[in-house]
Protein backbone atom coordinates (compact mmCIF):
# COMPACT_ATOMS: atom_id res chain seq x y z
CA UNK A 1 0.00 0.00 0.00
CA UNK A 2 1.73 3.35 -0.72
CA UNK A 3 2.35 5.52 1.51
CA UNK A 4 -0.18 8.36 0.90
CA UNK A 5 -3.01 6.00 1.35
CA UNK A 6 -1.34 5.04 4.80
CA UNK A 7 -1.65 8.85 5.75
CA UNK A 8 -4.91 9.33 4.65
CA UNK A 9 -5.83 6.07 6.81
CA UNK A 10 -4.25 7.67 9.79
CA UNK A 11 -5.58 10.38 9.63
CA UNK A 12 -8.80 9.47 8.78
CA UNK A 13 -8.98 7.17 12.28
CA UNK A 14 -7.47 10.17 14.31
CA UNK A 15 -10.38 12.32 12.92
CA UNK A 16 -13.14 9.97 13.65
CA UNK A 17 -11.41 8.87 17.23
CA UNK A 18 -11.27 12.84 17.62
CA UNK A 19 -15.36 13.20 16.65
CA UNK A 20 -16.22 10.23 18.56
CA UNK A 21 -14.58 11.56 21.53
CA UNK A 22 -15.67 14.79 21.75
CA UNK A 23 -19.22 13.36 21.08
CA UNK A 24 -18.52 11.09 24.34
CA UNK A 25 -17.45 14.79 26.33
CA UNK A 26 -20.32 15.96 25.51
CA UNK A 27 -22.72 13.02 26.16
CA UNK A 28 -21.15 12.78 29.47
CA UNK A 29 -21.05 16.51 30.64
CA UNK A 30 -25.15 17.20 29.60
CA UNK A 31 -25.96 13.98 31.33
CA UNK A 32 -23.59 14.96 34.01
CA UNK A 33 -25.95 18.68 34.06
CA UNK A 34 -29.22 17.02 34.10
CA UNK A 35 -27.94 14.73 37.26
CA UNK A 36 -26.83 17.94 38.98
CA UNK A 37 -29.94 19.88 38.25
CA UNK A 38 -32.11 16.80 39.79
CA UNK A 39 -29.70 16.73 42.92
CA UNK A 40 -29.62 20.48 43.56
CA UNK A 41 -32.40 20.69 45.54
CA UNK A 42 -30.79 18.07 48.07
CA UNK A 43 -27.33 20.38 47.95
CA UNK A 44 -26.83 22.29 51.58
CA UNK A 45 -26.55 26.56 50.53
CA UNK A 46 -22.59 25.77 50.50
CA UNK A 47 -22.59 23.26 48.30
CA UNK A 48 -25.11 25.44 46.40
CA UNK A 49 -22.72 28.70 46.10
CA UNK A 50 -20.72 28.58 42.92
CA UNK A 51 -16.96 28.25 43.61
CA UNK A 52 -14.42 30.15 42.67
CA UNK A 53 -10.96 30.08 41.67
CA UNK A 54 -9.99 30.90 45.18
CA UNK A 55 -12.25 28.46 46.47
CA UNK A 56 -10.86 25.83 43.91
CA UNK A 57 -7.27 26.22 45.18
CA UNK A 58 -8.31 26.40 48.90
CA UNK A 59 -10.08 23.11 48.11
CA UNK A 60 -6.90 21.50 46.29
CA UNK A 61 -4.43 22.78 49.43
CA UNK A 62 -6.85 21.87 52.17
CA UNK A 63 -6.49 18.34 50.51
CA UNK A 64 -2.87 18.14 50.10
CA UNK A 65 -0.30 16.39 53.14
CA UNK A 66 0.56 20.04 54.09
CA UNK A 67 -2.73 21.68 53.82
CA UNK A 68 -4.36 18.78 55.83
CA UNK A 69 -1.55 19.36 58.80
CA UNK A 70 -1.81 23.43 58.66
CA UNK A 71 -5.39 23.34 59.07
CA UNK A 72 -5.48 20.69 61.80
CA UNK A 73 -2.87 23.71 63.80
CA UNK A 74 -5.38 26.28 62.81
CA UNK A 75 -8.69 24.12 64.06
CA UNK A 76 -6.11 23.62 67.57
CA UNK A 77 -5.37 27.66 67.81
CA UNK A 78 -9.46 28.34 67.49
CA UNK A 79 -8.80 29.95 63.86
CA UNK A 80 -11.84 29.66 60.95
CA UNK A 81 -8.99 30.44 58.64
CA UNK A 82 -7.83 28.16 55.88
CA UNK A 83 -4.82 27.10 55.20
CA UNK A 84 -4.02 29.20 51.53
CA UNK A 85 -5.69 32.53 53.71
CA UNK A 86 -2.76 31.60 56.45
CA UNK A 87 -0.11 31.87 53.90
CA UNK A 88 -1.77 35.12 52.27
CA UNK A 89 -1.58 36.47 55.70
CA UNK A 90 1.96 35.56 56.04
CA UNK A 91 2.77 36.89 52.48
CA UNK A 92 0.93 39.97 53.41
CA UNK A 93 3.30 40.12 56.85
CA UNK A 94 6.74 39.37 54.88
CA UNK A 95 6.20 42.46 52.33
CA UNK A 96 5.09 44.59 55.33
CA UNK A 97 8.37 43.59 57.44
CA UNK A 98 10.23 44.19 53.98
CA UNK A 99 9.33 47.47 53.43
CA UNK A 100 9.74 48.40 57.72
CA UNK A 101 13.19 46.54 57.71
CA UNK A 102 14.35 49.12 54.26
CA UNK A 103 12.48 52.11 55.95
CA UNK A 104 13.72 52.05 59.67
CA UNK A 105 17.04 50.41 59.27
CA UNK A 106 17.79 50.87 55.68
CA UNK A 107 18.47 47.68 54.98
CA UNK A 108 18.84 46.47 51.11
CA UNK A 109 18.14 43.97 48.99
CA UNK A 110 18.26 41.05 49.64
CA UNK A 111 18.92 41.62 53.40
CA UNK A 112 15.64 42.84 54.07
CA UNK A 113 13.94 39.87 52.08
CA UNK A 114 16.21 37.36 54.02
CA UNK A 115 15.16 39.18 57.49
CA UNK A 116 11.52 39.35 56.75
CA UNK A 117 11.44 35.63 55.72
CA UNK A 118 13.08 34.51 58.89
CA UNK A 119 10.80 36.89 60.93
CA UNK A 120 7.41 36.45 59.72
CA UNK A 121 7.85 32.27 59.83
CA UNK A 122 9.21 32.81 63.30
CA UNK A 123 6.76 35.51 64.65
CA UNK A 124 3.71 33.24 62.84
CA UNK A 125 4.83 30.17 64.60
CA UNK A 126 4.77 31.60 67.84
CA UNK A 127 1.52 33.58 67.55
CA UNK A 128 0.12 30.19 66.24
CA UNK A 129 1.95 28.30 69.22
CA UNK A 130 0.56 31.31 71.87
CA UNK A 131 -3.08 30.73 70.21
CA UNK A 132 -3.09 27.30 70.90
CA UNK A 133 -1.95 27.41 74.15
CA UNK A 134 -4.38 30.00 75.42
CA UNK A 135 -7.40 28.13 73.41
CA UNK A 136 -5.66 25.14 75.68
CA UNK A 137 -6.19 27.39 78.77
CA UNK A 138 -10.04 28.02 77.93
CA UNK A 139 -10.59 24.13 77.80
CA UNK A 140 -8.31 23.13 80.52
CA UNK A 141 -10.48 26.12 82.66
CA UNK A 142 -13.87 23.76 81.58
CA UNK A 143 -12.69 20.35 82.07
CA UNK A 144 -13.17 19.80 85.94
CA UNK A 145 -16.73 20.63 85.08
CA UNK A 146 -16.43 18.53 82.33
CA UNK A 147 -15.22 15.32 83.91
CA UNK A 148 -18.54 15.97 86.48
CA UNK A 149 -21.10 16.08 83.93
CA UNK A 150 -19.30 13.29 82.45
CA UNK A 151 -19.57 11.18 85.49
CA UNK A 152 -23.12 12.21 86.57
CA UNK A 153 -24.26 11.13 83.04
CA UNK A 154 -22.83 8.08 83.90
CA UNK A 155 -24.06 7.38 86.81
CA UNK A 156 -26.97 7.61 85.36
CA UNK A 157 -27.14 5.17 82.66
CA UNK A 158 -26.17 6.49 79.58
CA UNK A 159 -23.25 5.75 77.16
CA UNK A 160 -20.67 7.21 76.94
CA UNK A 161 -21.80 8.67 72.92
CA UNK A 162 -24.84 9.95 75.36
CA UNK A 163 -22.68 11.65 77.96
CA UNK A 164 -20.27 13.24 75.42
CA UNK A 165 -23.72 14.73 73.32
CA UNK A 166 -24.82 16.11 76.94
CA UNK A 167 -21.40 18.25 77.52
CA UNK A 168 -21.62 19.00 73.90
CA UNK A 169 -25.36 20.52 74.57
CA UNK A 170 -25.03 21.75 77.92
CA UNK A 171 -21.51 23.51 78.25
CA UNK A 172 -20.59 26.80 75.92
CA UNK A 173 -17.53 27.61 74.18
CA UNK A 174 -14.83 26.46 74.43
CA UNK A 175 -15.84 22.96 75.33
CA UNK A 176 -19.55 22.66 73.82
CA UNK A 177 -18.17 22.85 70.47
CA UNK A 178 -15.46 20.63 70.91
CA UNK A 179 -17.28 17.95 72.61
CA UNK A 180 -19.98 18.39 69.33
CA UNK A 181 -17.26 17.93 67.10
CA UNK A 182 -16.39 14.34 68.70
CA UNK A 183 -20.18 13.58 68.96
CA UNK A 184 -20.84 14.14 65.47
CA UNK A 185 -17.89 11.73 64.11
CA UNK A 186 -19.38 8.86 66.73
CA UNK A 187 -22.54 9.47 65.22
CA UNK A 188 -20.89 8.75 62.29
CA UNK A 189 -19.39 5.36 63.13
CA UNK A 190 -16.32 6.09 64.27
CA UNK A 191 -15.37 4.52 67.29
CA UNK A 192 -14.49 6.06 70.34
CA UNK A 193 -10.71 5.39 70.54
CA UNK A 194 -9.99 7.04 67.43
CA UNK A 195 -12.08 9.94 67.96
CA UNK A 196 -10.32 10.29 71.26
CA UNK A 197 -6.99 10.20 69.83
CA UNK A 198 -7.95 12.68 66.67
CA UNK A 199 -8.66 15.18 69.61
CA UNK A 200 -4.81 14.53 71.70
CA UNK A 201 -2.95 15.47 68.31
CA UNK A 202 -4.81 18.37 67.66
CA UNK A 203 -4.59 20.24 71.16
CA UNK A 204 -1.45 20.66 73.02
CA UNK A 205 -3.59 20.29 76.40
CA UNK A 206 -1.89 17.48 78.74
CA UNK A 207 -5.18 17.70 80.92
CA UNK A 208 -7.52 17.42 77.79
CA UNK A 209 -5.44 14.48 77.47
CA UNK A 210 -5.08 12.94 80.27
CA UNK A 211 -9.10 13.33 80.45
CA UNK A 212 -9.28 11.52 77.32
CA UNK A 213 -6.93 8.55 78.40
CA UNK A 214 -8.27 8.15 81.48
CA UNK A 215 -11.96 7.48 79.46
CA UNK A 216 -9.73 4.85 77.35
CA UNK A 217 -8.17 3.13 80.50
CA UNK A 218 -11.40 2.50 81.98
CA UNK A 219 -13.68 1.73 79.38
CA UNK A 220 -10.68 -1.34 78.52
CA UNK A 221 -9.65 -1.90 82.56
CA UNK A 222 -13.71 -1.94 83.20
CA UNK A 223 -13.31 0.05 86.19
CA UNK A 224 -15.82 2.73 87.53
CA UNK A 225 -15.01 5.34 85.16
CA UNK A 226 -17.56 7.77 86.86
CA UNK A 227 -15.98 7.72 90.29
CA UNK A 228 -12.21 7.87 87.94
CA UNK A 229 -13.40 11.14 86.49
CA UNK A 230 -14.91 12.73 89.92
CA UNK A 231 -11.36 12.27 91.52
CA UNK A 232 -9.79 13.73 88.08
CA UNK A 233 -11.83 16.53 88.55
CA UNK A 234 -10.90 17.07 91.62
CA UNK A 235 -7.04 16.88 90.50
CA UNK A 236 -7.47 19.18 87.82
CA UNK A 237 -8.71 21.98 90.09
CA UNK A 238 -6.06 22.00 92.45
CA UNK A 239 -3.13 21.88 89.85
CA UNK A 240 -5.28 24.78 87.88
CA UNK A 241 -5.12 26.57 91.80
CA UNK A 242 -1.33 25.41 92.22
CA UNK A 243 -0.53 26.35 88.55
CA UNK A 244 -2.35 30.13 88.94
CA UNK A 245 0.04 30.80 92.45
CA UNK A 246 2.93 29.76 90.82
CA UNK A 247 2.41 31.63 87.71
CA UNK A 248 1.61 35.16 89.88
CA UNK A 249 4.97 34.49 91.72
CA UNK A 250 6.70 34.11 88.39
CA UNK A 251 5.36 37.21 86.64
CA UNK A 252 8.18 39.26 87.53
CA UNK A 253 10.59 36.79 85.99
CA UNK A 254 8.58 36.46 82.98
CA UNK A 255 8.89 40.18 82.17
CA UNK A 256 12.22 40.73 82.89
CA UNK A 257 13.13 37.98 80.27
CA UNK A 258 10.91 39.72 77.74
CA UNK A 259 12.34 43.52 78.53
CA UNK A 260 15.60 42.25 78.04
CA UNK A 261 15.49 41.04 74.77
CA UNK A 262 13.48 43.41 73.39
CA UNK A 263 15.68 46.94 74.88
CA UNK A 264 18.14 45.82 72.03
CA UNK A 265 16.49 45.93 69.45
CA UNK A 266 14.54 49.14 70.04
CA UNK A 267 17.69 50.92 70.73
CA UNK A 268 19.15 49.75 67.53
CA UNK A 269 16.32 50.96 65.63
CA UNK A 270 15.78 54.32 67.69
CA UNK A 271 19.79 55.11 66.55
CA UNK A 272 19.39 54.32 63.04
CA UNK A 273 16.01 56.34 63.19
CA UNK A 274 18.33 59.62 64.16
CA UNK A 275 21.94 58.62 63.09
CA UNK A 276 20.81 57.01 59.11
CA UNK A 277 23.62 54.11 58.42
CA UNK A 278 23.90 53.42 61.71
CA UNK A 279 22.84 49.53 61.47
CA UNK A 280 25.29 49.39 58.33
CA UNK A 281 28.61 48.29 59.59
CA UNK A 282 27.23 45.07 61.56
CA UNK A 283 26.30 44.14 57.92
CA UNK A 284 30.19 43.61 57.33
CA UNK A 285 31.98 40.36 58.19
CA UNK A 286 33.47 41.75 61.67
CA UNK A 287 29.87 43.16 62.44
CA UNK A 288 27.94 39.78 61.39
CA UNK A 289 30.05 37.54 63.86
CA UNK A 290 29.57 39.91 66.72
CA UNK A 291 25.82 40.32 65.97
CA UNK A 292 25.32 36.15 65.87
CA UNK A 293 27.40 36.57 69.20
CA UNK A 294 25.41 38.75 71.04
CA UNK A 295 22.38 36.80 69.40
CA UNK A 296 23.58 33.82 70.94
CA UNK A 297 24.15 35.09 74.41
CA UNK A 298 20.69 36.74 74.52
CA UNK A 299 19.07 33.47 73.65
CA UNK A 300 20.90 31.94 76.62
CA UNK A 301 20.30 34.13 79.00
CA UNK A 302 16.19 34.78 77.81
CA UNK A 303 16.33 30.68 77.87
CA UNK A 304 17.57 30.50 81.26
CA UNK A 305 15.47 33.04 82.58
CA UNK A 306 12.57 31.16 81.15
CA UNK A 307 13.29 28.01 82.39
CA UNK A 308 13.82 29.23 85.98
CA UNK A 309 10.81 31.21 85.59
CA UNK A 310 8.14 28.24 83.76
CA UNK A 311 7.22 26.32 86.52
CA UNK A 312 3.89 23.75 86.43
CA UNK A 313 2.90 21.95 88.82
Amino acid sequence: MPFETWMLVVVFVFAFSAVMGGAEIISTRRNLNALNRRMRPLYTAEARRKKSVLDRYEAKLAHSDYGSELGEKLKGANLTLSPLRWMAIQAGIFTALSVLLGVLLSLKFPFNLIVSFYLTVFLSRKWLKSRRNKFAQLVNSQLPEVSRMLASCLRAGMSIQQSIETVARELKAPAGPLFNAMSQQLHLGTSVEAVFEKMSERFSSKDFQLLLKTIIIQRKAGGNLGQALDHLAKTLEDRARMNQELSNQTAESRYIAITLAVIPIVLIIGFNVVFDGFIMPLFTIPGLILLVVVAILMTIGFLAIRKVSNIKA
